[in-house]
């Protein structure tokens, strides 16, 4: 049996096709082996059994539990956000928010929940005072241009 290219086929050959190998065409391409390397079968493991999905590893920790304790929320997209409306306050308020993990990491929760707490406290008063500075600012600016008396230009 020949291929398109005119070329015999190891069977046609009088080479016996081994298992699992595909009939190929002239000799491989640079790199490839002639013929595939079986697949080596590894002896079942014994003395190491997969624990069922949802039970509690039989070492360290359980799965999914919190390594540094309860969580303490930190604030930080909300100190983040404060920057479009008082980025003064909401410098110190990120800075705070940082600490919050810091402190939790070293296993310090009263640190951690009073560092939390400042920040919530921070991130309020740069929202309270951006709000306001935002608002006043766009009554101003409607004030002032709706007062500006009107100017009209003449071409002489």
């Amino acid at each position: 049996m020949t291929n398109p290219y005119g070329q015999q086929t190891p069977q046609s050959a009088g080479m016996p096709a081994q298992p699992g190998q595909a009939q190929s065409y002239g000799p491989p391409s640079a790199g490839m082996p002639a013929a595939p390397y079986a697949q080596q079968q590894y002896p079942q493991q014994q003395g190491y059994p997969q624990q069922p999905y949802g039970q509690q590893a039989p070492y360290g920790q359980p799965y999914g539990a919190n390594p540094y304790g309860p969580h303490i929320p930190d604030y930080k997209g909300w100190a983040i956000g404060t920057i479009f409306l008082f980025w003064i306050v909401a410098i110190f308020a990120i800075m705070k928010s940082n600490e919050v993990n810091t402190h939790r990491m070293m296993g310090n929760m009263a640190a951690a929940q009073e560092a939390s707490r400042q920040t919530r406290t921070l991130c309020l008063t740069a929202t309270w005072i951006g709000a306001a500075t935002w608002t006043l600012s766009i009554i101003w600016i409607i004030v002032v241009v709706s007062s500006a008396p009107e100017i009209t230009y003449s071409r002489y």
